[in-house]
């Protein structure tokens, strides 16, 4: 009889796999291959067209300068300029344009502020260096000039790009197949979220399962979900407690070639950023609440006062006419002043124009059990207090413009969490009442995303989300893009 130990048993799903080392198999074969592919075929196009927008601006400046001095158009004298200052700008703009990211996945691309940043950081970069290396100029023309056309035209090439390959995927039906792994609560909460991609960057979700992972490791239900030929990825979310089914997952994906991403809670998207603290053993971060503090706060405010009073001076002729259309209609106040929750749990009077019947109020407890909103929201669809102005002032939002009066006098931002009603914020659990930690907001994020198609979980979600990544530019593009959602009245009622 043989001595010789027995062999432990193959994983399930592997099969000859194991007959080479395992940590080669995603560089080879299965989705995470493709995936790089992908990638590196992405990366690719994007330089592409940063050295095409580089080549053509450079071009455009010097043929600019002939032509304003009334000279002709020499091509090859320019072509000539071109292949002394061209090899050095093209490097040091992919450099700088890769160290902010600028050639990461779509989802995670910054925007044209960075573009913008990056332009002007490898301008600068390159003066630094040809001044170094002992050029001379007569004029500095060659640099603004370029500048403008290169943030010109990369802005234009990269916008076609995306919006061509935004196309051809919807034409395809490209989408990425997930398996959710976590809690039935979180992961319902993931699964509604990624349904709501219509106003989403990248590639859209469609969710191909979902797994409660045990405590103990993946079973034979989750080992066999995890087929490369079904699902793209796998997204965790609400894990917590015992590790061991967490490393055994993450060790099976990687065996499979499979991409692990974990989805935020609502707790986890509270810290604005994490610090790292030196501990014996140990790493431990420093979580921040969600609050805009010191030159964030002085920047926020100093752009909600410019750019709120702008607003308001154009407005004004919009809110002349909807104020006489009230009080024409049934003689009643022509604003309404609804008592609503502002930062740090104040109470203030939110102004709106008055939209509803004069004893609205007094008849929402005999219409609740309508109510078609989840959370701690109140939403009908039809409700019977409207008036017949109300109807288009809603549909446009228009009603909501007196709250620019909130905005300058420091009661709300232009940009944030929408301040609830009394009513729906005592029906907030504690976590969710971290929103008012900021000030609230005449638009945000949720306006853009789908305003009442959302659920109120995604609302919270998208709130926390805009606390942790704000900018002045940001506030700019949720502005500018509140404005066609309003005029095609998604989600509003």
């Amino acid at each position: 009889m043989s001595t010789e130990p027995a062999k432990p048993p193959v994983p399930r799903g592997t099969g000859n796999l194991m007959r080479r080392d395992v940590r080669f198999l995603p560089l080879l074969a299965g989705p995470a291959a493709y995936q790089r592919f992908r990638r590196a075929l992405s990366v690719l196009v994007l330089v592409v067209i940063d050295i095409t927008a580089l080549f053509l601006a450079i071009y455009g400046a010097l043929a600019l300068k002939l032509v304003l001095e009334g000279r002709e158009v020499d091509s090859s004298a320019i072509w000539a300029l071109e292949q002394q200052a061209l090899p050095l700008a093209a490097v040091t703009m992919v450099l700088t344009f890769a160290k902010n990211r600028l050639y990461a996945p779509r989802e995670q691309r910054p925007g044209a502020a960075a573009v913008l940043s990056s332009v002007t950081t490898g301008t600068l970069i390159v003066l630094v260096l040809v001044f170094a290396a002992g050029w001379r100029f007569d004029t500095y023309y060659i640099f603004y000039s370029s500048w403008f056309f290169v943030c010109l035209l990369v802005l234009a090439l990269r916008a076609s790009y995306d919006s061509l390959t935004t196309l051809a995927l919807d034409q395809m039906r490209f989408q990425r197949h997930v398996l959710l792994v976590g809690p039935d609560s979180a992961t319902e909460s993931v699964a509604e979220s990624l349904g709501h991609t219509s106003s989403r960057r990248g590639v859209p979700y469609r969710v191909a399962g979902r797994h409660e992972l045990t405590a103990v490791g993946a079973d034979a239900t989750l080992d066999d979900a995890l087929d490369p030929a079904v699902i793209d990825e796998v997204i965790l979310t609400g894990i917590g407690g015992d590790d061991s089914g967490v490393l055994a997952l993450l060790e099976l994906c990687r065996r499979r070639g499979l991409p692990v991403r974990l989805a935020p809670t609502s707790v986890e998207l509270l810290s604005h950023t994490l610090q790292a603290v030196a501990a014996p053993g140990l790493p431990l971060f420093t979580v921040r609440p969600p609050v805009l503090s010191g030159i964030q706060f002085v920047a926020k405010r100093a752009f909600d006062l410019v750019v709120g009073s702008v607003l308001l001076v154009l407005s004004s002729p919009v809110l002349l006419v909807a104020a006489l259309w009230i009080k024409l209609t049934d003689r009643g106040p022509v604003l309404h002043r609804s008592r609503r929750v502002g930062v740090d749990e104040t109470v203030f009077d939110c102004l709106k124009l008055r939209t509803m019947r004069t004893d609205a109020e007094e008849l929402q407890s005999e219409l609740e059990h309508l109510n078609e909103a989840d959370g701690a929201i109140f939403k009908i669809r039809d409700d019977p207090r409207i008036t017949r102005p109300g109807r288009v002032l809603r549909r446009f939002s228009i009603d909501e413009l007196p709250q620019l009066f909130n905005v300058l006098r420091g009661e709300m931002s232009l940009v944030g969490p929408r301040p609830l009603p009394i009513r729906d914020f005592e029906l907030l659990d504690e976590v969710q009442k971290k929103r008012y930690m900021v000030l609230p907001g005449v638009t945000g994020l949720w306006q853009i995303s789908g305003r009442s198609d959302l659920s109120f979980e995604e609302l919270i979600r998208l709130d926390f989300s805009y606390i942790e990544s704000w900018s002045i530019w940001m506030d700019l593009v949720i502005i500018a893009r509140t404005i066609p959602v309003v005029l095609w009245r998604k989600g509003a009622f």
